[in-house]
């Protein structure tokens, strides 16, 4: 509200509360793109009227077409919170105040099932000054936890509160771990260079790094296995060009470069599945075999008309996961899609976030 009122297009359905922005021309068209979405099946979910001290500053001749909207904040430890709605009459936002109430009734009688998609777990305590200052993290094991930040690469021992320094590494980006071949890459410094190290630099231990020289200024990695799991795999993004290594770790670690991938636009996000180098772009997917010289594959095919709205509206990609050998969900900013292996949708039901992500 300091800013102004958000016209928007407001819609039921499924017990939750759709709200798609819009421009404040009588005549424009929503957004194709919802801007927030309220579930009813939240414990904390309301609706009622405003009174003067909700939000402040109000106008006063607005308060009598005004109500909000409560639900649950994705925080830790979980707080509520409330979106005021200034309907265009006050019969409008009475209608709206009832309909909501009596759909919210209604399924509080049904006893429906918790349908809840996610809960929060606090990995450690964000009171930490180490914490607030976390580029990137990754999760070692159910005790240990590697944090990144400008000052160099932590590992964090959750049960007994004790932080470990790993090398004189600064300005941590990415942090990779490798069980398979047992190292750790990081993305570092100012010229976001790949450093490979053993994985038991983790335990405190003294070990020598590794520097993949070629790919300064690269924005991120991914790691899996070739030759049905007989080799590691480094992949390397720099813009749009993709380096593919195979690692070797005997007494040091070394590197082999076996393949080299042009993508149409700079990569968001990269992942290896079934020997495939799985790479997201704005508004989009594909596949590389990384074994053999084939065209890549589409996960988002232009010819399925439902899937249209995402290439007109530019979104950026999260991630992708293979569910089966045929079924893959790609994640995007601002929503989740089922497509089958030839890049057309799967399953009717999309997935939509309760925060906007910036990491999947």
């Amino acid at each position: 509200m300091k800013k102004g009122w958000q016209r928007a297009l407001a819609v039921v359905c499924d017990f939750k509360l759709f709200l798609y922005d819009m421009d404040e021309e009588e005549d424009s068209t929503p957004n194709v793109v919802v801007s927030q979405v309220i579930d009813m099946r939240d414990g904390a979910f309301s609706v009622s009227s405003v009174w003067p001290s909700d939000f402040i500053p109000a106008r006063r001749k607005e308060m009598p077409r005004m109500f909000k909207v409560t639900a649950s904040q994705l925080s830790a430890p979980s707080n509520r919170y409330s979106i005021p709605i200034l309907a265009d009459s006050e019969n409008e936002k009475s209608e709206w105040v009832s309909v909501l109430s009596e759909l919210h009734k209604i399924l509080r009688k049904s006893h429906s099932g918790d349908r809840s998609v996610y809960v929060l777990k606090e990995a450690y305590d964000n009171n930490l000054p180490l914490i607030k200052t976390t580029q990137t993290a990754a999760i070692i094991d159910h005790k240990r936890i590697a944090l990144g930040n400008e000052e160099g690469l932590f590992v964090v021992h959750v049960t007994i509160d004790e932080i470990i320094r790993i090398g004189y590494m600064k300005k941590i980006h990415q942090i990779e771990l490798i069980p398979h071949g047992q190292m750790v890459a990081v993305i570092s410094g100012r010229s976001h260079h790949v450093q490979l190290f053993p994985m038991s630099a983790l335990d405190g231990r003294k070990t020598d790094i590794h520097k993949l020289a070629e790919t300064k200024g690269c924005q991120t990695v991914t790691s899996g296995t070739v030759c049905q799991g007989a080799h590691t795999c480094l992949c390397v993004a720099r813009k749009s060009q993709v380096f593919c290594y195979k690692l070797f770790q005997s007494k040091k670690i070394s590197h082999r470069k076996f393949k080299e991938l042009q993508i149409p636009t700079n990569v968001q996000w990269m992942g290896i599945f079934s020997e495939q180098l799985c790479v997201g772009f704005q508004s989009g997917f594909l596949r590389y075999p990384l074994r053999r010289e084939r065209i890549p594959y589409r996960m988002l095919h232009s010819h399925d008309p439902t899937l249209s709205f995402i290439a007109h509206q530019p979104v950026d990609a999260l991630c992708a996961i293979e569910i089966s050998s045929i079924e893959y969900l790609l994640c995007f900013k601002s929503i989740g899609i089922y497509t089958d292996s030839r890049g057309l949708r799967s399953r009717p039901a999309e997935l939509m976030w309760p925060a906007t992500p910036s990491y999947c």
